[in-house]
């Protein structure tokens, strides 16, 4: 296989497992994302949202956003393996968005969870690496949050990601709602940046 062809190949479900454990593992900083779910979000953001930062940039702050502390690998094969993934994930969902992306799916719903308190868990992860995407590039974004009308767009991020305290007052059958929306909000702010910014 063409080195290029296997950075485009979907991590299997036994890759995505190794990957997680290395972000849960003690060779990662503190502050590392530490779910594939987290990590899912975060990507998904850097990609529908208004510009793609640079390789270094968005995978350090995969490790940490704040002191730019490093990951310690065990050998150079594992450091090699590790940052390979995370560059195929990354462009496993910009693949999708390239080519369907009224098809999106967050990772959490290609999963299956034990009980609900683990999807639960799941969807918030999700929504706070979701929120961390956009925090990376919060410059860039600012003017989408001050306009009311867009603002209403990620509410549901901040909400999921129990960031606001609206989480609390929340039905199930509200919060279900939500969790259902957010394909559908992730697939609208992808056409609203490619239709104002590129």
């Amino acid at each position: 296989m063409n080195p290029s062809d296997r950075l485009l190949t979907p991590l299997s479900i036994e890759e995505l497992d190794e990957l997680e454990s290395f972000l849960v593992s003690e060779s990662t900083p503190e502050n590392c994302l530490s779910s594939i779910e987290m990590l899912d979000g975060y990507m998904t953001a850097l990609v529908v949202g208004p510009e793609m930062p640079s390789v270094d940039v968005w995978m350090s702050n995969i490790w940490d956003q704040e002191t730019s502390s490093e990951p310690v690998f065990s050998s150079e094969t594992e450091e090699t393996v590790i940052k390979e993934s995370l560059v195929r994930h990354m462009n496993t969902i910009a693949l999708q968005f390239q080519t369907d992306p009224d098809e999106y799916q967050p990772i959490h719903e290609k999963f299956s969870y034990p009980d609900e308190q683990q999807a639960e868990v799941a969807v918030e992860e999700w929504a706070i690496g979701f929120t961390m995407g956009m925090e990376l590039q919060y410059d860039v974004w600012e003017p989408f949050f001050v306009d009311e009308e867009t603002s209403a767009l990620i509410l549901p991020m901040f909400i999921l990601g129990k960031i606001s305290d609206d989480y609390d007052v929340l039905s199930e059958d509200e919060t279900n709602q939500l969790i259902r929306m957010l394909p559908d909000i992730v697939v609208k702010l992808y056409y609203y940046w490619n239709e104002n910014i590129r």
